[in-house]
């Protein structure tokens, strides 16, 4: 009789994804355990399997040393390799010679989801990627996405109604592996109800920039991330979004005076009337007439990043449409693509003046080959949000763990 395999999930994305992905990990012959971490993860959790932990980080160590040393699973799956709880179980994997899944937003959008082996971001095993033309293409072994309507709304109904629960039924003793502040119900839904009012408007308002954008091409476009993200809060090598704005403002002052900049705001972002403010306020105090900034709330990054002529990043995922669209990029954070076969890597004031001066593509050839390394390694088809991009994500998930986690009879019929 073989053995049952067994998988530990931890957190993962917000609604009701890894519900359904321990049942169909139970359907395939997997011994599934959960551990919920607070009233949030509790809400979208079958209650089967599953173990509440509340307590420090210390607490989490000494828990989870415990469960590895009495129930070894095959692998630790979760989403988010930078959360205080997973970070930990990462370094407590690492030394015991586990298997980690680690689960991300799709490095590519719409329609893929990233699932790596060790870590995401900073920590994807993509970081140590060269270029070399000698090798034969992934090509084959890419994964393609498939058409799916885009997850915005519904992801964003799914924050919500998490972290209103987590929040507001979570015990004080679940904070410390909060990988987000707690904030009062009253604030964060008037924040988040503001938001979307202020989105709304501005997709009517901005019609007439987005239209001159398309007109005149040929922008520096700097996309800017969401504050409180953990890759600002870990993985920008000192860069803030205020430094940011900061510092191509005065390069842009320092060069082209007919050269544009635009800041494209996230939609994420709940503090973005604050930006907004900061933005025009340091415009104001260096001097730059407003021809030659502008803020931009809503439209496509693809669409935008297509009529730029450049992309200034700190390391969000709209680098990947800079290199999709050939558009040089430069890069002042710890990302994926932060490779100089493919970007032009920064650290300064003094980069982002000489890029607004000077910018070129890089090899062609060198960009398709990353993105075939990150298709073929890295990501998976599907969704974690809408219905049936769930179900693609779920399946293709339960397929590559069984690549991962083969059983020792079957990896004993592999060798013969």
């Amino acid at each position: 009789m073989i053995k049952s395999r067994k998988i530990l999930l931890l957190q993962g994305p917000v609604g009701p994804f890894f519900k359904e992905l321990q049942a169909k990990l139970c359907d395939a012959g997997y011994s599934v355990n959960r551990v919920l971490f607070n009233s949030g993860d509790d809400l979208f959790a079958s209650g089967q399997s599953c173990v509440r932990f509340t307590g420090t980080l210390d607490a989490w160590k000494s828990w989870l040393q415990f469960e590895i040393l009495q129930n070894r699973p095959d692998c630790i799956v979760l989403f988010g390799s930078s959360r205080p709880a997973h970070k930990m179980a990462r370094h407590l994997a690492d030394q015991f010679g586990i298997q980690v899944l680690s689960l991300e937003e799709g490095y590519l959008r719409a329609g893929y989801i990233t699932a790596e082996q060790g870590g995401n971001n900073q920590h994807s095993p993509l970081v140590a990627w060269k270029h070399d033309a000698r090798m034969p293409s992934d090509i084959g072994k890419r994964i393609e996405s498939k058409p799916m309507r885009s997850s915005f709304a519904v992801m964003s109904l799914w924050g919500a109604t998490y972290y209103l629960a987590r929040d507001l039924l979570s015990r004080r003793t679940d904070e410390e592996l909060f990988h987000r502040p707690r904030e009062s119900v009253l604030t964060l839904s008037w924040r988040w109800f503001a938001q979307m009012q202020r989105r709304a408007a501005a997709w009517i308002t901005e019609i007439p920039l987005r239209r001159a954008l398309h007109r005149n091409p040929g922008f520096i476009l700097v996309p800017l991330q969401v504050s409180n993200d953990s890759q600002i809060q870990l993985a920008a090598r000192g860069w803030t979004t205020r430094r940011l704005v900061d510092q191509c403002l005065m390069a842009l002052a320092q060069t082209n005076p007919h050269q544009t900049c635009v800041f494209k705001l996230h939609p994420l972002e709940r503090f973005n009337n604050k930006i907004t403010r900061m933005i025009d306020q340091r415009a104001r105090s260096l001097g730059i007439d407003q021809k030659n900034y502008k803020i931009l709330h809503t439209g496509r990054i693809g669409y935008v990043t297509a009529h730029s002529s450049g992309m200034v990043v700190i390391n969000s995922t709209s680098g990947f449409s800079a290199l999709h669209h050939g558009v040089p990029l430069l890069v002042l954070g710890d990302a994926i693509y932060r490779h100089d076969e493919i970007a032009t890597i920064g650290k300064d004031q003094k980069d982002i003046v000489d890029f607004c001066r000077l910018r070129q593509s890089k090899s062609p050839e060198a960009i398709a080959a990353f993105f075939e390394a990150v298709k073929s390694q890295s990501l998976l088809s599907g969704d974690f949000y809408v219905s049936a991009g769930r179900k693609e994500a779920v399946r293709n998930i339960v397929q590559k763990l069984n690549d991962i986690t083969v059983a020792p009879s079957v990896a004993r019929e592999v060798v013969k």
